[in-house]
């Protein structure tokens, strides 16, 4: 009797783990409801609407609908669809929130920003649906909060470097962190991934996991998404994003060290097409850029100090923007008054791609012969040092050894 009772009350707690509740098969979902509602609209607009998205594993999102809002600022879409996937309802560029189609959705979103200093980066926006709309908004306050980590460590560190008394800037210079941003970040999406391993939805994190450097995290990724395609033969994002990642990661190995730097050519400021063959002879730092970078608008006078004590040389500088709103690019330029070529990416989506960033500011510095000598990501002491030594010892580009063996890739 008791054995038998052990086993029952064992069944039940397997059942009730969540663990079990997650490797459960998942059903095929044809079609849902969305209702929401936006807290504070636009007050300079005459009408408000909001925009239905569906995610793109690489580039823009597609808009697939629309609501004109209401006066109770309200909105309701229903998606008919062949299997669920990501999207976001957008409003005015101002907020977005990103939802898995698993089930119906009730979305609270923030929407126009009352404070005195605005922001359009999305918080406290309230996604109730799945279990896998948990992960997506768990995953969205995670790299929500490395990014608001991270700036504020850069302007600490930066106002640290500027003030007459050194002791905070000595303190944070030699003080070892419990975990760095990054750490915690990386420590923070492991769990995530490992509480979500079998759940269809984990490609809205592997899409951007994928480190095209980084053989380790490229097998991961590679490994969970042939466990999803496995198990899931109706997702086809699976299949997509695998392509994607070994498409990327080809592209990266052509951006080695040693590796020519891309041939491409941006409408200049007066629209005219240039590229970058101009510049062999020199020593070339390339500045990809945008205007509502605070870190790449900080970097800028540490790149005009360079600039000048370099130029003479055979130092130059060329900046590729990514903005997409012309006029705020210009009055970018105007305002940091940059003595340099600048150029304007005409496809932000295909120009990121191309050079495998995905943040900014991100910077190639490339020999005389038009050769890559390192990318790096965000400016920093390091970069500066790095630059100037290649400069002062006329350093070349060296090929980086490859492996005698290329681990084979199961396709």
């Amino acid at each position: 009797m008791k054995k038998t009772v052990f086993k029952m009350c064992a069944s039940l707690a397997m059942l009730a783990s969540p663990a079990v509740l997650l490797a459960q098969k998942v059903p095929i979902v044809k079609s849902i409801t969305v209702k929401g509602t936006i807290r504070f609209t636009d007050p300079r607009l005459d009408s408000n609407w909001v925009l239905l998205e569906k995610e793109s594993l690489s580039g823009k999102p597609k808009v697939i609908d629309s609501f004109l809002l209401g006066k109770d600022n309200t909105f309701s879409f229903k998606i008919k669809q062949d299997h669920q996937s990501a999207y976001t309802i957008e409003y005015k560029y101002w907020d977005r929130a990103t939802f898995w189609s698993d089930a119906d959705v009730k979305i609270t979103m923030r929407g126009y920003d009352t404070a005195r200093v605005k922001m359009k980066i999305p918080h406290k926006n309230s996604v109730e649906g799945s279990m896998d709309n948990s992960f997506i908004q768990l995953y969205t306050q995670i790299n929500d909060l490395h990014y608001f980590r991270t700036i504020e460590e850069y302007n600490t560190e930066y106002y640290a470097k500027k003030a007459t008394d050194t002791t905070w800037y000595s303190y944070m210079k030699n003080h070892k962190k419990y975990k760095t941003s990054a750490e915690d970040y990386a420590d923070r999406n492991e769990l995530l991934l490992h509480t979500f391993h079998d759940r269809p939805v984990l490609i809205y994190d592997i899409r951007n996991m994928a480190g095209t450097e980084d053989g380790e995290k490229y097998d991961k990724a590679m490994q969970l998404l042939e466990s999803l395609i496995t198990k899931y033969p109706w997702l086809t994002e699976a299949q997509q994003l695998k392509q994607n990642i070994i498409n990327n990661k080809a592209q990266a190995m052509r951006l080695k060290t040693g590796q020519p730097m891309p041939s491409v050519k941006y409408p200049d400021p007066n629209g005219t097409l240039a590229g970058l063959e101009q510049y062999k002879g020199k020593y070339l730092l390339v500045d990809f850029w945008a205007s509502w970078c605070g870190p790449c608008r900080q970097a800028i006078p540490k790149v005009k100090e360079l600039y000048t004590q370099y130029k003479e040389k055979g130092f130059d500088v060329v900046s590729i923007s990514i903005d997409t709103d012309k006029a705020a690019w210009r009055k970018a330029m105007k305002d940091e008054t940059m003595p340099w070529q600048q150029l304007l990416s005409d496809n932000k989506e295909k120009t990121m791609e191309q050079f495998q960033f995905a943040g900014i500011p991100t910077l190639y510095l490339v020999d005389t012969e038009g050769k890559i000598i390192e990318r790096f990501s965000g400016y920093s002491e390091e970069t500066e040092a790095k630059i100037k030594q290649t400069i002062a010892q006329g350093t070349k580009s060296m090929a980086e050894k490859q492996p005698k063996t290329i681990p084979a890739i199961r396709f």
